[in-house]
């Protein structure tokens, strides 16, 4: 109701003030009109003077002032005939504009009367001037009349206008007021029953939008009216959200926290990590990564159980996560592996005295329970680095430092960089090796102990590079086994060996290495035994060297046994290689019936300096005696080591004294050698 009533106030209002501006449109119109035609009149009056004037003088009147006065006739005579029919002209003003009309069209007829004469013939000009000057003094007085009438009606309209607003504004305001004092009344009402309560809940669910105060109770839950409905409602799904926030909270952690330790996992060390690698440019900073590895963490899992194995990850996490800054990331990738992201625009400085805390909190560990020992390996960014190439970079310095001793840590530097290189080139160069005749075998005797009688030899693998020369077994058969080439390699060289060995004695037997790699070929045991009967090669001359550490402590255990079981049933001779360097050495003896022991060199080599290097070699001399397993001694260069051998009962012996490796094997024996090296003659020893 107070809408439509002050709807109607205004359009009464409204349609006064319009009517009034319709009035004085009119008349202001038809003022403007006036001027108008009084404009075009003087512009026509001169007109006409100048060119009658210049017609009477005889001079020649130029086309473009005909055109000009012309031009000027032409609108004063449409202002006079097409405008005022637009205009409404009030009654009191009809007569008046009448009879200016009038004499326009009469001042128009006699300037075109004068034109035409003073064009034709200049000397009618004066006979027809008296006419059109009668003619505009008449259209003068006219117009002045029409125009005080015009100027007094519009003041008029003015002052009545202005009495009429000020009133209609009077009765407006008047109105306005009350309805202001009843806006008020309502506002003051709303405010206190409806706005304040709204308020309050539109807070609490910014509030609760942005996690914060969510515990506050809403206003007007216990009115019995809609606004208590919205409060009941929107604390109930208050409650849904914080369930449902809580929810997403403990997913995002799982997502991106190890469950275990509670550190950052994988996903978000490599994020973190993307992150740094992005900002050190712009702020002159080093990211450095710290691969780090529990030692010995699967003997923990073996002595202490999966339990024990998971507190030393825990104690593992908290002495990493005490060691670093609060800037720092500390993360568990998966398994006993650990990382670190460091940020420092002083590298190496800070990654080595972080090294340096970590490795002696270690240290502090040595007389728990479980102790934490740690291999590590850092990288240092460099310049368009990615994250995964600088976690591997890390990774290969942890390894190196594992090789190097484990619990201790190496920096992937310049000299590392090196050989990096040279093993990505070394890896690309054994492609092809093979088919290029860079690959070759060379065979090292195995002996009888007691007459040095040549009894087998074993085939080894050896690479001549064509510009790096002789590479070392141990640098390009761990690049074949992590290329995968290894299979192809090893098949290549059992055909290779088992071709020279056919033209070998019956009684001299070939042994070959077995990678653990090549035991991933379920048809590996079958394609050995094919590759013996296509060279006609007896299988009981066959020997197959296994590492025990190698090939028999992983998941694919009974996979490994199944195919030294069938080479065996076959009859040829399964031999543990290295014996006594693994932890398990004696369960394996106890799971699978080997052919042959072979002592390692290491116990050889130091067991005439070092008393349990000497125990350790005696005693799988008796433990082979005991179990009717044959033992084989490498690494014998000498001849006080041959004759202690002897003394202990080891039955074969291999090594410099009995020959060096050479591409032709040589198996003639003196079997009246004795103790003495001397009595070794060269023919036993294969030429090279």
């Amino acid at each position: 109701m107070l809408g439509l009533a002050l709807l109607g106030g205004g359009l009464v209002l409204g349609r006064a003030i319009y009517a009034e501006n319709v009035t004085l449109g009119q008349l202001t119109a038809l003022l403007q009109l006036e001027e108008r035609q009084d404009r075009l009149q003087r512009q026509l009056r001169l007109g006409v003077g100048e060119v009658t004037r210049m017609a009477e003088q005889g001079g020649a009147v130029p086309e473009s002032k005909w055109r000009s006065v012309g031009i000027a006739l032409m609108k004063f005579h449409r202002g006079n005939a097409h405008l005022t029919p637009r205009l409404s002209v009030p009654a009191d003003l009809q007569g008046p504009v009448a009879a200016q009309r009038a004499a326009e069209a009469e001042f128009a007829t006699l300037s075109l009367r004068l034109l035409q004469g003073a064009r034709n013939a200049p000397e009618t000009i004066p006979s027809q001037m008296p006419a059109f000057l009668a003619a505009l003094r008449t259209l003068e007085t006219s117009r002045s009349a029409v125009r005080r009438i015009l100027i007094e009606r519009i003041d008029a309209e003015l002052t009545r206008s202005a009495s009429g607003l000020a009133s209609n504004l009077n009765r407006a305001l008047i109105g306005a007021i009350a309805v202001l004092v009843v806006v008020l009344l309502c506002m003051a009402w709303l405010r206190r029953r409806v706005i304040r309560p709204i308020v309050a809940i539109a807070d609490g669910v910014r509030r609760l939008s942005r996690g914060e105060d969510a515990a506050v109770d809403l206003p007007g839950a216990g009115r019995g009216d809609e606004l208590g409905d919205l409060a009941r409602g929107i604390a109930a799904y208050r409650s849904a959200v914080e369930e449902r926030r809580r929810a997403e909270q403990h997913i995002e952690f799982l997502a991106h926290h190890d469950m275990l330790t509670g550190l950052p996992n994988r996903v978000l060390f490599e994020e973190r990590l993307a992150q740094e690698l992005l900002r050190a440019p712009r702020t002159g900073e080093r990211v450095a990564v710290f691969a780090i590895d529990l030692d010995d963490f699967k003997s923990i899992n073996d002595r202490f159980g999966h339990a024990g194995g998971d507190e030393a990850l825990r104690a593992a996490a908290q002495l990493l996560s005490a060691c670093v800054r609060a800037s720092d990331m500390v993360a568990r990738l998966g398994g006993d592996e650990f990382a670190i992201v460091q940020v420092s625009s002083d590298q190496p400085t800070h990654a080595e005295l972080l090294v340096q805390r970590i490795l002696r909190a270690c240290e502090a560990t040595a007389g728990d329970t479980v102790p934490v020992q740690m291999s590590i390996g850092v990288a240092l960014s460099g310049v368009e680095q990615e994250g995964e190439e600088l976690y591997n970079l890390a990774d290969m310095a942890m390894y190196r430092a594992k090789a190097e001793g484990r619990h201790t840590a190496r920096f992937f530097d310049d000299q590392f960089k090196e050989e990096v290189r040279l093993r990505w080139r070394l890896s690309r160069d054994l492609e092809g090796a093979a088919e290029r005749g860079e690959l070759y075998l060379a065979f090292q005797p195995i002996a009888d102990a007691d007459t040095l009688q040549v009894v087998g030899q074993e085939a080894l693998l050896r690479w001549a590079h064509p510009e790096l020369g002789e590479i070392k077994p141990d640098q390009f058969i761990p690049l074949a086994e992590a290329s995968g080439r290894i299979d192809t390699i090893g098949l290549w060289m059992a055909d290779q060996a088992m071709a020279a060995a056919s033209r070998w004695p019956d009684h001299i037997t070939l042994a070959l290495n077995l990678s653990a790699i090549q035991f991933r070929q379920p048809a590996l045991a079958h394609e050995l035994l094919a590759l013996a009967r296509r060279h006609r090669l007896a299988p009981t001359r066959l020997e197959f060297e296994v590492t025990e550490s190698a090939t028999l402590l992983d998941k694919r255990r009974q996979p490994v046994l199944t195919v030294l079981r069938t080479l065996q049933h076959h009859g040829a001779a399964i031999v543990m290689d290295d014996f006594g360097t693994g932890y398990s050495s004696l369960g394996n003896l106890r799971d699978f019936r080997f052919d042959k022991l072979k002592v390692d060199r290491s116990f050889v080599a130091t067991m005439l300096d070092h008393a349990p290097s000497g125990s350790i070699v005696r005693s799988i001399a008796a433990l082979g005696a005991s179990l009717g397993i044959p033992i084989v001694a490498e690494g014998v260069e000498e001849a006080a080591q041959l004759a202690r051998l002897r003394e202990w009962g080891i039955p074969q012996v291999q090594g410099f004294l009995i020959g060096r490796p050479s591409r032709e094997a040589v198996h003639c024996a003196d079997p009246a050698a004795k103790l003495s090296a001397r009595t070794i003659a060269p023919q036993w020893v294969a030429r090279s």
